[in-house]
């Protein structure tokens, strides 16, 4: 694709101006029940509902077939290794072709392909060898990795811009909700149906999705002829776009920062805290429970979202998760644990919405995917590392120290991109950067 570093405008969307906006009333700025009435974006909120659920129906299903047919707990863990193995692969790609054809249609199709390839994880998961499962498992990774840059940069063609807060925190309040309710749900229809027909339910449920996106019609938007010449080249427009954008380079590096530094403490430490020193399973269900309940609570609050300071608002409710972490260093107290997880999950939540309405309003639709793709890889493929470094001290640091450090390091890194240019508004201007040339032949 040859283009310019300057936002290209996205073929606008009827009732999108500002004094349109500013005429709204806030029950129609804010209000799931408004977004809800856009035929499309409920068929795609549907869809999207049913996918997360068949998603958490699948590890349980899969970890059940693995323990009934005595497959080792390597074995287990390289299946799930394989899920995020495809995930990682392939979710620069993902946001190419979120960026090159329409996203309802890809979504549509990777849902096709879950269903089919989980449907023959049923069939294979009694007797066959493990890497046949993980090959399974890591093409619904990598069609997870297709799915989530397109549902997330598909929303700005569905809705004006002045309803994006309401649409993600609906989206937001749905994955939270499943994050307490699945776990449950998933157990249960594994002990109802058995393993291999529980995989057959999450077959299904993507079934329906697909069946749901079959009639999103998108907004065409005008689009500059491609030549850039190669996939890679295609890869790194993403990069260049983002650098060019000084607000959204830093808080992706901030993500990035924080997966490794902060982020595996809170999730190695609380259940090693909580189970090995005092063997209390319902005690970490309930400050999992509580952080939940928390983002659940932000994505409701926040569903009005707001323009002036966003910014600073979405970088401030960060705060809460770096005194969690540093309170799980002194004590093992799951009332005190569970307080500080509520405003901890709720921040995250806050952040999340105000994050990703700013992209989708900000960057171009041309350039959308990509970008969506790379806050996806920000906040995951550096999670590994940081769970390994946990690992590591845990072999000769006090916990204390562990915990105060990364909670130190949360909140300085937290506070440091406010003052880049942009940050505190999540928005600003382009700083033009050299197009890339296309490869010869």
């Amino acid at each position: 694709m040859n283009s310019s570093s300057s936002p290209t405008p996205a073929a606008p969307v009827p009732g999108d101006t500002a004094a349109d906006t500013a005429a709204k009333p806030p029950e129609e700025t804010g209000s799931w029940r408004t977004v809800l009435r856009e035929r499309r974006f409920a068929r795609v909120w549907a869809s999207q509902l049913t996918s997360s659920l068949g998603d958490q129906v699948f590890p349980f299903a899969i970890a059940t077939n693995l323990l009934i047919d005595d497959h080792s707990v390597t074995g287990f863990g390289t299946v799930l290794a394989a899920r995020a193995l495809g995930m990682a692969l392939c979710v620069l790609i993902g946001g190419v072709v979120a960026d090159r054809f329409p996203r309802a249609r890809i979504m549509a199709c990777v849902d096709v392909l879950r269903t089919l390839v989980v449907g023959a994880a049923a069939i294979a998961a009694i007797g066959a060898p493990t890497w046949v499962l993980a090959l399974l498992v890591l093409l619904v990774g990598a069609g997870e990795a297709f799915f989530d840059p397109a549902y997330e940069s598909l929303l700005p063609r569905l809705l004006p811009k002045h309803q994006l807060e309401a649409a993600n925190s609906l989206t937001t309040a749905t994955e939270r909700t499943l994050g307490v309710l699945g776990p449950t749900v998933a157990g249960a229809v594994v002990a109802v149906l058995g393993a291999r027909s529980a995989l057959l339910f999450d077959a299904a449920t993507f079934a329906v999705s697909a069946v749901l996106l079959l009639g999103v019609r998108e907004e065409k938007v005008a689009r500059v002829p491609d030549t850039s010449g190669s996939l890679l080249t295609e890869v790194g427009v993403g990069f260049r776009e983002a650098r060019a954008r000084p607000w959204v380079w830093a808080v992706l590096l901030m993500s990035v920062f924080h997966m490794v530094t902060t982020v595996p403490v809170w999730f190695v430490l609380l259940p090693d805290r909580l189970l090995k020193s005092r063997a209390d399973t319902i005690g970490y269900g309930a400050v999992m429970a509580a952080f939940s309940a928390g983002a659940l609570a932000g994505g409701i609050l926040v569903r009005r979202g707001r323009r002036s300071g966003s910014g600073t608002l979405a970088l401030l409710a960060l705060l809460p998760f770096g005194l969690a972490v540093a309170l799980l260093g002194v004590t093992t107290s799951v009332p005190l644990l569970a307080i500080a997880a509520v405003p901890a999950g709720a921040g995250l939540a806050v952040f999340q919405v105000l994050w990703m309405s700013a992209l989708q309003r900000h960057i171009p639709d041309e350039f959308l995917g990509r970008i969506m793709s790379l806050d996806w890889l920000s906040s995951t493929a550096a999670a590994p590392l940081g769970y390994a470094l946990v690992g590591l001290a845990l072999a000769g640091v006090p916990v204390w120290v562990i915990t105060l450090t990364g909670a130190g390091l949360f909140v300085v890194s937290t506070l440091a991109p406010l003052l880049i240019a942009g940050v505190r508004e999540f928005g600003g201007e382009t700083v033009p950067a050299p197009a890339l040339e296309p490869e010869a032949g």
